[in-house]
Parts: structure tokens; sequence; C-alpha cells
């Protein structure tokens, strides 16, 4: 072999190097032999050794020590790292030790040897290009290590290639470190060692986050405590084996805990063949607190017995642990552990301990109290290191749901891992635990292999659980969810035979399919008890209802939901997993003042539905209010909701998302509601409530309710009822069949308990069964009526949304918070900088997918640098400004977006501020807000019903030779409006809100301009030119009609009718803009001009008629650069198509190579300037024509500024001078519409 090979060594001096050196010198595969006067640990020595190499590998030694290698060993090294194409290669090696030469082996390297002190032996080949490309990142992170960069240089290789193990023993090296393993295990938590922690920890998060499996603790679910009911608060869990000198001085440290809650210590004793179980059983006289068990399996390890100890009915709601050799510290240590679960809100508590002898003198380290761990970043840092510290404790349900893996090494530190990837794993850092070290302890002294294979293993868990938090972080769901109703739901069946063994029987449940996915049957004897139970007054005055706590049997549990309900797992199920959701208190069965609490169920529940019997609509207790709830599987009508919803008819929007609506192609007809939010639901629902018949001697209309979610959005089935049971229920003999539907049957999974009933039913009687409960065509029409009639007295929203503005996108933004703000549970203030980074937004150094500063008081306010004022347009600039409520960021793309989230009327008084003068008339600003109102509320239904169709931000045509594209403002799907004037120009309260501007949005809160039942989209611009235009010619082909043509004058306005040139005939177009005629909107009266234009529109000398020259030079290079056009020299542009106010809807290009159309509007105006023509309203004079008549100077002529549609905002300033009242001017712009209040 060539040269390939640059070994660096530690400079331990000339005596000790000087053979080791020649020996290298000589091999032939080695160029230079480097010797290093600083440790390798630092990034000044990883650099000088990039700047050093020049060969295809480096050798490294990473410890001070003498080597002596092997028998051609760097041909081995070599050799192995070229065929296996890996970037890091090390092996086994011999180790001399007190004179002796004892074996080393190592472990293969994985995706979880993220621990700093991973044993490589003391030398390492790596590929020289690794360690280049490791530097050259370096300069870009500007980072430097003095202690962790050997560490980071190896986690940036494991990223980039694989780090192989070689299973050979290629050198010997001389022995440094001859301590016990048990002394060697605490290195990381030596408070001597604080400073190379921090560095190690740093280098592992950041390797986290860039392998995406970091955990952003804010993200964390919180346990509730309340899930199950327990007889015990507290267990302490000994496992046992062999240990008759230790668990009796283990169990009385147990016993003795001085509590203020009922507690009670499990042993499990796993097959012990020594006195263990005789000393047990003499303590297990003496006290009844004492639980002993000897499992059945003979193949447990320590996580096995724990397993065999939580899922014991005894077992308390939270599980502590004490090992069979160890004792507490204090008696107060069980009650110090409960009492840090509440109040650090945490499904794992951690304490401190300390190492000691028999006699319980202290033992190097002394106390280990595992201060490195931090509430951010514990999490991540677990990986690094091989323990998390004791005593441990966990919430009892999530370790039955999660189990400890059946070892007797490493299984508290999975279940700690697992834990804290969705759980706070909360601290106690004063000493709770006497760890005691003896002879006869496991951990004193460990052989090489045995440390391997804990290592080995613990790396392995590491593993799983990198693997694991990168699904996560990528979206998948976990195998477990965070369910307390499943786990509730399993813990029922557990410890009930019965009710398991009938949801046993559920699978396999006889089934008919009588029309495929419309009507199911389902043979369930069991439910005979609620099919065939009599409802009548008298029958439910005598029985004990079955829902009250005190009637219930004391095997069925019962989870508390809230103040009025609770969760019991019915125990007659028709659904795989099946509740009853009773209320608290017995009260009769009725919706109308519950409907609220589906909705609120489902929003912390999403995968189940929900539903409601009324009390003559198939409820077994109609005299105890009740939901049930269960899975959705097999439910013909949500199996079949897309086909079913796609024919709804609306009867009534709130917004676009949310309405109430008919359907009429399911077996009977029904209601749906579709809310996004519980105000509208409750509404809508009661809404509906009120125009359903209410039969004689009933309390409330009769109907069946099944709700559920779909992503975002929430949907009630209302099913109304004309009977309770059919008639043929009532039948005798053959005629009798025994259906009593409830919201299930309605839905079309019909349950029959009798055989003969299951087997006989046929579609046609299925039909008539349901068609007989519900309700008739010609009532579900007359329902309808009802609402049409009460469409005048419409729904309101009864407060006022909020919304979101996008303000300013950039990689790294600057901002001061100028009032406190609370951030991931943190109060902040002052300078702060967010900025970029792996996808992610980067503050205070740590990665968030999105990040929120809420204000702490109303007044709060912060201050963004460098937004931009008037995007593409001649007045662009930017600016600091400062913005009241509540700061949002968002990635966007590769940037960063910043989004201000306040209430609608405190975001009106600014644009209307920003956008007008404070000297503004008081009836021009009223008018203003109106259109701004209503404008913003279409922009954000708009926004959400477009959500999931993507950008439609411009849309377009475009052939060889046109282009014609239309801009929207629906192009924001991450904010609802932007702060610039494509929206409407927002500056928050950089400029001081005028007393005016504030007193129109208070005259007029909550007040929209209607179209019919449609919120206009209002639609402004600065100057029409003396005619608006219609909605179609600048956006796509479509009419509104209070968005059409309106002459801008005094003489339209008093006539109350429309009369002007039809300006889309283009010689009557030239006649008009060459002009100047007399309408509101001609005006030079600075006064009235300051009301509207600002301080930079001001830089605007003309509007309503103006000139622009362009050279043949400029106009090429506009469309060069604005439309990637080369059509040689321009000839003509010609108007194809004019709009109702001469505005160019569609111009044609004519040049001596070739011809090109554009449109719409803005698309014209884009490409003809530098930011954006004034308007496309504009004629066409050439000059200077050459000799082949082509012109060198184009002269535009326009009219107007802006698209012309809607308001014509300096007439209206004018209007509002002359005396016209706000609603005058609206409906002088907006023929046709109508002015409307929905919020106070």
């Amino acid at each position: 072999m060539r040269e390939k090979i640059d070994v660096f060594l530690p400079d331990l001096g000339d005596e000790v190097m000087h053979e080791v050196t020649a020996f290298l010198n000589d091999d032939k595969t080695v160029q230079h032999v480097y010797l290093m006067k600083d440790k390798i640990c630092s990034t000044a020595t990883i650099k000088d050794i990039d700047r050093k190499a020049d060969a295809d590998y480096v050798l490294l030694c990473i410890r001070p020590t003498k080597i002596l290698m092997g028998q051609f060993s760097l041909e081995r090294f070599l050799r192995v790292a070229h065929d296996t194409q890996a970037l890091m290669v090390y092996s086994d090696h011999y180790a001399m030790e007190n004179g002796i030469k004892v074996k080393h082996p190592a472990i293969s390297y994985q995706i979880g040897s993220v621990r700093d002190d991973f044993d490589f032996g003391s030398l390492v080949l790596i590929e020289a290009q690794a360690i280049h490309d490791y530097v050259a990142s370096l300069e870009e992170e500007k980072e430097e290590y003095s202690f962790a960069a050997f560490y980071d240089l190896r986690l940036f290789i494991s990223r980039l290639g694989a780090i192989f193990h070689i299973d050979e023993f290629l050198y010997t090296e001389e022995g440094l470190d001859l301590r016990k393993s048990g002394e060697k295990q605490f290195d990381y938590v030596n408070p001597r060692n604080r400073v190379v922690q921090i560095e190690m920890e740093k280098a592992c998060t950041d390797h986290l986050r860039k392998m995406d499996a970091l955990v952003d603790t804010s993200f964390y679910d919180k346990p509730d405590f309340e899930e199950q009911n327990f007889e015990y608060e507290a267990s302490v869990v000994i496992p046992v084996l062999n240990r008759e000198k230790t668990i009796a001085d283990a169990v009385k440290s147990a016993l003795g805990q001085k509590t203020t809650f009922k507690y009670n210590v499990i042993v499990v004793n796993n097959h012990s063949t020594d006195d263990t179980g005789i000393v047990l059983n003499k303590l297990k006289q003496e006290n009844l607190k004492l639980i002993v068990i000897e499992p059945e399996r003979t193949d447990l390890g320590i996580g096995g017995c724990w397993n065999v100890a939580v899922h014991d009915d005894r077992c308390g709601k939270f599980a502590v642990q004490l090992d069979s050799d160890d004792l507490y510290s204090s008696p107060k240590t069980l009650q110090k552990i409960v009492d840090a679960f509440y109040r650090q809100e945490s499904a794992m508590i951690i304490g401190s301990y300390r190492m000691c002898d028999f006699e319980l003198n202290t033992l190097p380290p002394g106390l280990i109290d595992h201060k490195e761990w931090t509430e951010e970043n514990g999490c991540n840092n677990a990986l690094r290191i091989n323990g998390l510290g004791a005593p441990r404790a966990f919430f009892t349900p999530l370790i039955r749901q999660i189990c400890f893996p059946n070892t007797s090494y490493g299984e508290d530190y999975a279940l700690g891992l697992a834990f804290s990837r969705r759980y706070r794993i909360g601290r106690i850092y004063e000493e709770l635990y006497l760890c005691r070290r003896w002879n006869g302890n496991s951990d004193a002294a460990l052989s090489v292999d045995k440390v391997n294979a804990n290592n080995q293993y613990k790396d392995s868990l590491r593993t799983m659980e990198i693997l694991a938090r990168k699904a996560v972080n990528s979206g998948q769901e976990d195998i477990t969810p965070d369910d307390s109703f499943i786990r509730f739901f399993n813990r029922q069946l557990d410890i009930w035979e019965e009710v398991r063994r009938r949801y046993g029987d559920l699978k396999n449940v006889q089934t008919r399919e009588l029309l495929p996915s419309i009507i199911r049957l389902q043979f369930n004897p069991a439910r005979i008890v609620s099919t065939g139970a009599k409802t009548d007054h008298k029958t439910i005055e005598k029985r004990p209802c079955f829902l009250c706590d005190k009637n219930r049997p004391n095997i069925q549990m019962a989870k508390k939901l809230d103040k009025d309900f609770q969760l019991l797992v019915n125990p007659f199920p028709i659904l795989n997993t099946h509740f009853t959701i009773p209320a608290r208190r017995h009260q009769p069965q009725a919706i109308f003042h519950h409907y609220s609490e589906m909705h609120r169920l489902l929003h912390e529940n999403s995968h189940l539905m929900i539903f409601y019997n009324g009390p003559k609509c198939g409820a077994s207790a109609p005299d105890h209010l009740h939901f049930q709830a269960g899975t959705m599987e097999g439910i013909p009508l949500l199996q079949e909701w897309a086909r079913l919803s796609r024919s709804m008819t609306k009867l009534y929007s709130v917004n676009d998302e949310e309405y109430l609506a008919r359907i009429d192609n399911f077996i009977v007809p029904v209601f749906a509601i579709v809310s996004i939010i519980a105000e509208s639901d409750r509404r809508l629902f009661e809404y509906l409530y009120h125009m359903l018949p209410l039969h004689k001697d009933e309390t409330e209309p009769m109907m069946n309710i099944v709700s559920w979610r779909i992503e975002n959005k929430f949907v009630s089935v209302v099913i109304p009822r004309e009977k309770h049971r059919p008639d043929c229920y009532f039948s005798h003999g053959e005629e009798q069949v025994m259906v009593s539907p409830g919201a299930i049957d309605m839905m079309g999974l019909i349950i029959t308990p009798r055989e003969k009933d299951f087997k006989k039913l046929t579609a046609e009687k299925a039909i008539s069964i349901l068609r007989e409960c519900g309700i008739s065509r010609e009532k579900m029409n007359m329902i309808c009526d009802k609402l049409k009639a009460e469409d005048e007295e419409e729904l309101n929203m009864k407060h006022q949304p909020n919304v979101t503005v996008g303000i300013v996108s950039a990689s790294k933004i600057h901002f001061i918070l100028n009032r406190p703000y609370m951030a991931k549970g943190t109060e902040v203030n002052g300078e702060q900088t967010v900025e970029f980074s792996e996808g992610a937004i980067l503050w205070n150094g740590n990665l968030y997918t999105q990040l929120s500063f809420h204000p702490q008081s109303e007044d709060a306010n912060f201050s963004l640098d460098d937004v931009t004022i008037g995007v593409n347009f001649h007045w662009e600039r930017k600016e600091t400004q400062t913005f009241l409520g509540t700061l949002c960021f968002i990635v966007d793309s590769d940037k960063i977006c910043a989004i201000n989230e306040l209430p609608v009327e405190k975001y009106l008084e600014s644009v209307i501020s920003s956008e007008m003068r404070a000297t503004s008339s008081l009836e021009f600003l009223k008018a203003h807000a109106v259109i701004s109102r209503s404008w913003l509320l279409a922009q954000i239904g708009r926004r959400l019903a477009h959500t999931d169709a993507g950008n439609d931000f411009f849309a377009f045509t475009k052939t060889d030779d046109t282009l014609v594209r239309w801009y929207g403002r629906d192009d924001h799907t991450l904010f609802d409006v932007c702060a610039d004037d494509h929206c409407q120009r927002y500056q928050g309260i950089t400029k001081e809100t005028s007393p005016q501007a504030s007193q129109a949005v208070k005259a007029t809160m909550g007040q929209i301009l209607m179209d019919g039942n449609e919120i206009c989209d209002a639609r402004f611009s600065k100057c029409c030119g003396g005619i608006s235009e219609e909605y179609k010619y600048c956006w796509e082909n479509i009419r509104k009609p209070y968005l059409s043509a309106v002459r801008d004058s005094k003489d339209a306005v008093d006539s109350d009718s429309q009369s002007f040139p039809d300006l889309t005939i283009e010689s009557n177009a030239e006649k008009w803009i060459r002009s100047a005629p007399v309408s509101f909107c001609n005006t030079h009266d600075k006064k009235i001009l300051s009301q509207v234009l600002n301080d930079y529109d001001q830089e605007t000398a003309d509007f309503y008629r103006w000139k622009v020259s362009l050279t043949q030079e400029e106009i090429k290079k506009l469309l060069a650069e604005k439309m990637n056009l080369d059509l040689g020299d321009i000839k003509e542009l010609v108007p194809i198509e004019r709009g109702k106010s001469g505005r160019i809807s569609l111009l044609k290009i004519i040049g001596t190579q070739r011809t090109f159309t554009i449109g719409k509007e803005l698309e014209i105006r884009r490409a003809l300037s530098e930011s954006h023509l004034y308007s496309s309203a504009f004629v066409i004079d050439v000059f200077d024509k050459n000799k082949q008549g082509v012109p060198q100077r184009f002269e535009l002529l326009g009219a107007g500024w802006g698209h012309g549609v809607g308001l014509c905002q300096i007439g209206a300033a004018v209007m509002g001078e002359k005396g016209y009242s706000y609603d005058q001017i609206l409906l002088h712009y907006y023929q046709g519409a109508g002015v409307k209040r929905i919020y106070k």
C-alpha cells in the first residue's frame, strides 16, 4: 500500500514517544507522524490536525497513553476503512494493567451511541475529508470547544456516514484508569467536571437537533392525575431476588414513611432461593401495609417484576422505586415525592441519592443530584448520559400503558427516556435515598464484558428512543397515544371480567349487510337489557337509577370529566370502545343546556364520536342526563359521510365554514351542523332546536344527535324523531320485531338482541322501521320553511373576532418587547432576536416550530425592526414599527414570519389612522371603518375556506402569445391579512391613533356591508378617475352586483341614477381620459387630499390625471425584467379590452420580432413600471419614430390611482366634507348593498 495515513499522537516526551514514532515512520502506510502538544478535545487541536493532514486518512490517538501497534495493524485499519467505506473505524485492543496484558473488547457503534464516554479505545482511523468537512462546518457555525471537540467531531461523522467496529485486537495501550466500574460510572455527575459536561451537552443537543430528534418541552402533555380512581395514593415497589441480608432494612425504610395519604409497600419476590421469603413473611405479619407478591412467571427480570406490581389492583396512583439493598434517607421521602408530582405537574419524579457503605458512611462521589438536568433540555441531555438518578417514581396509569422492558439492567432508564419524550420529568435535588455499596452488590465492580453488555443495551435503548423521537417530529403518531380515556377503558376491562368478556364477544359478533354501506344489523343478545327496558314514568320511578353513583356496582370505575359529568365504561357495549357519560347529579335527560358538552368532549378527544339519545329516542335511562361515546368504525352514516355531505343543502351560514344544513339522501331526513368554534356550534344548535316540533307532553323535541371531528371541524348530525319505538316492537308473535332505535340504529347500525329478528329482518322492513321513527320529508320541509321565515333574525357573532396580520418575513428578525410578555412559560422583556435555523425558529439557543409572545397587560406592545412599507410601490421604505397584542413567529419556507394577533376593532383603529389623516371628516372615517371591517371579515372567511385548496394569490391563463393574470388578496395562508397596501395598510401604534379614527371605529363597531346574506368584498382604491371599475375587469370573470361601475359625481348621487359614457369603446375612453370631467375625486384641495394621502403618498402630485414617459430602451428593459419577454423593438401598445372605467384589461404589445398580449389591470401596471403604474386607465402617444417606424418614446396619459373598484377614497373624502353621511357614501359606491351590525 502507498502512504495513506497521517498519524497524530499525544506528545508524552522523547523517552516515551521515540520507539512509537520510529515504528510508525518505518511503516509504508504512514506519510507523516505528528506529536500533539494540546489535547484532542479542543477545537484548536482539531483545526490544527485539519491544516496538517494531507493524506487520505488520519490516525488519531485520543488518549494520552503509550501505544504498541500489532502485526500489520495499520494495514488492517486501512483495509477495513476502504472495504466498508466507513468514515471512521476503531478496534478491540489490549491494555497493560499492573503489568498484566488484559483484553479490552469494544462494542459496535449505533445511532444511540451518543454517550460522550463511548469507549473507542485509544486509536481511531478517520477519513481525512470528513475532518476537513467538519472544520468547514465550524466556520459556518462559529463554534469553539475546549473539551467537546472530538465528541462533536465523531457525532458529525456519524451523521455523514458509518462508524465501524473491527472486532479484532489490533494494538496495546498502557492502562491509565484502573478504577472499578462502580467508581467510573459517576464521572459525569462529578461537580468538578461541570464545565466539561456543559460543552458535551451543547454538542449532543446540536447533534439531536440536526437529526430532528430533539424534544421540544413546550409541547409536553400534562398528566391527568384524576383520570382513574385509586384506593392508595402511592405504592413503594421493591423487586427482590436473594437479598436476605438487606431486604428487611429496605422494607422497614418504606413502611416507616410518614404521609398525609394512604400508601402501601409492594414487594415482588422473584422466586428467591435464600431466606428472603421468610424475612418478608415475618414483616408481612407485623404490618398490613406490606403486600408480597410472588409472580407466576419464572422468566422475569427487575422490569418484569415492576410490571407485576403496577398492574396489581392494589397499586397506588404513584409507584415509587426502592431497590432491595437501599434505603429512604428520611421518613418524609414518600411525602416529598408525591407532593412534587402535583406541584411540578410531572408524570415522573426523580430524586437525589447519596452513595454510602453499610454503616451509611458517605462514599465518593457523595450526593448525586443530577443538577445537570434542566427544565428545557434535560430530556435531550438524558440521551448523553447513562443514568437519571434515584429514587424514581411514576404515574401508574402511564406505566401500565408503556410498561417496563423485562430486563434487570436499564429498565428504569428505558422508562425515563420514553416518559421524557412526551411528559415532564420533575426533579427533587435534596437527598431522599441512600444507595448502599457492598461486596455482594451487583454494581460495585463489573467485568469489561459485563460493562460492554450494559452499555450495548443502553445504546440500543437510545437508538430506539432517537428513532422514536424522529418519527414523532416527522408527524407520525405514537403507537400508544396519550389518551386517558383509553387507559381508563383498558383498566376497567382488566378488573371487570364479565364486561371484558362482553367486549371480547363483540370481536366475533354476527353482523348482516342489508344494504351495503347504508343498513347493517348486529346480533347482540346483551343489549336486551336496554332494548327491552321499560321507560314509562311509573317503571322509572320504581327502579334505582343505574347511572347514579350509589347504585352502580363497586367494580365499575368512574372518571371525573368536569364538575358536571363523569365517564363510565358501558357494560353492555355496541361499539368496540363504548363509554357512558352521565351527569354527576341525577337530573332528567335534556339536551338544550348541555349540548356544548359534546363540543367540549370532542375538543379533547378527537378520535371518538359522542352521541345523545333523547328521553324517548333510545335512552334507557331517561331520568338521568347522559351522553354516550365510542369509536366510529362500522357506523354507516359516518362511513358514508363524504358522499352524504356532498349533497347537503345549506340553510344558514355563520361563515363559509360554519353552517346548518339539511341532508335528504340518507335513510331519514337529518340536519347537519358544521362548526369550528364552540360558540358557533351552540348558537346553530339552539337556532335549530327552537324550530323542531315539540310533541304533546314531551319536555323537548324528539331527536338523536351524533357528533364527531374531521380535523378542525366539528360535525353534529341531528336526527329529528317522530316516534320512540316502531309499531312492530309492540306486536305479538311473528309480527313482533324487538328493535328500539337509538342514535346508533338511526345511523344505520340496527341492534337486534333476538336472533330470530336478526335473521328475518329484511332491508325493506329495516328502512320502514327507521322511517317510522324518523320524520317524514313533509315535516322536514315544514321545519326548513320555519328556518327560512326566521332568516331575518339571523345569528350574529357574540364577540368580535381576532385578526392575524403578517408584518415582516426575514431570515433574522430583531424586536423589542416594550412591556412584559410571556413566552414558553417565562416572562420576557427588552431586546430579542429570532432567526431561521435548520428549518425552525432559533431563540435563546433553542429551536421551535412556532413561538408566541403573549402580552401581560392591555397596553403591552412590541417594536419590530425593518418593516417594509409600500412593497413594490414607488414609496417603498423600511421602518421600525410598534404594535399592540400578541406576537407570533412561524416558519415560512426558508424564513421566519412575524404575525401580530389582536382584536378586529383595535386593528381597524390602526388601519384607519394609517390610511387616513386625523383631519379627515368623521363620516368619511366611519365609511372607511365599515368597508375595512367588511373586507377583513370576508377575507378571514375566505382564508379559512381556501386553506385546503392551496394558494389563490393569482390565477392566470397563458398561451404562447398571451398571459392574462389577476392578483387576488387570497394569497395569505399563514395569516389573515398582511400589513401592507396589498391588503390594508396597518402600522400598529407606530403612529398615534387619531381620536377621530378611534371614534369612527367605535361608532360603527360590528357594522359591515352585506349583499343579502353575504358579507361584501368591500374593495377600495385611492382614486377611481371619475368612474369606478367593475370587479370582473380586475379579477376573475364573475359579477358582484355591489362592485359595479359608478359615476363618481354629485349628480349621480342626487339623482340616484347612473349615466356615463361607455368607456369599453376605445374612442370614448380616449376622449374621457384626455379630459378631466367634474368628479368628487377631481380635486386639488390639499386639506381634503391630506385626509387620504399620508406623508409618503403626498409625494405623488398627480392622480386624477397623470402622465408617464418611457423610452424604447426603458420599455424593453421593463418587459424583459418583469415579464421575461423579448419582443424586439416595441412598435405599438394596443388596448384590446377596457373596463367600464376605461381601465385596460387586455393590452397587446406589438414588437418587431413577435406580438404578446397581457392582462389584467395589475399585470399591465406591473409590466410598464419599476413598481406599479398608477392605473391601467391610460391612452398611448408615440414620439420620435426611426426610419423603420419604431417609436423611441411612449407617453402614457392616465386616469385614477389603483384598480378603481368599490369605494374611491378621495371621492369619499370629498363627500364627507360636503356633508354626506357615512351610509350615503357607502351606498353610493356599493350599489344595492346594505349596512348591518353583526356584533356589539
